[in-house]
């Protein structure tokens, strides 16, 4: 599995100034609808390459470019394991994509860096915290972390 560390992170701000695609999306891990994970993917293919064209690329050009990402489409295994989200970055003779464990939003940057902010939560403490949540009419305990926040049940805790 390919998922991001700060060390990435590092190299991928550092890379030279350039035409580069962010391509970001939130994917589908398990049943039958993992298949719209390759067809949102074809778009958001199909609209870097209008965003290229736009900032004056010819279109076979921009098919050249994007060619890593057109050849991830049909691998299969790719498809198959997945994490909630989808980082994948180009730019000339650079190519790579994370496996991110929380969403992200669906988006198509090209500029001449790479778009990094939806990156950022990964990248803040990874420990542990607690909320406490206060009510008139209930208490509740949460755990958290990075990707997740979940109710925990604790043994004698008055809910009222």
């Amino acid at each position: 599995m390919n998922v991001l560390t700060l060390e990435q992170v590092k190299s991928l701000i550092e890379q030279p100034k350039s035409w580069s695609v962010s391509i970001y999306m939130p994917t589908i891990v398990a049943g039958a609808e993992t298949r719209q994970n390759e067809i949102r993917f074809k778009n958001l293919i199909k609209e870097a390459q209008h965003q290229l064209q736009d900032n004056g690329l010819s279109e076979d050009d921009a098919n050249e470019f994007l060619r890593p990402l057109t050849e991830a489409i049909d691998d299969v295994e790719f498809w198959q394991h997945q994490d909630q989200g989808l980082a994948m970055f180009v730019a000339d003779g650079f190519y790579r994509y994370y496996k991110v464990p929380c969403d992200v939003p669906q988006l198509v940057v090209v500029s001449d860096q790479f778009h990094l902010k939806p990156l950022l939560p990964l990248l803040t403490g990874g420990g542990t915290f607690y909320l406490l949540e206060l009510s008139q009419k209930q208490v509740r305990l949460f755990e958290g972390d990075r990707t997740r926040l979940r109710e925990v049940q604790v043994s004698g805790l008055s809910r009222t």
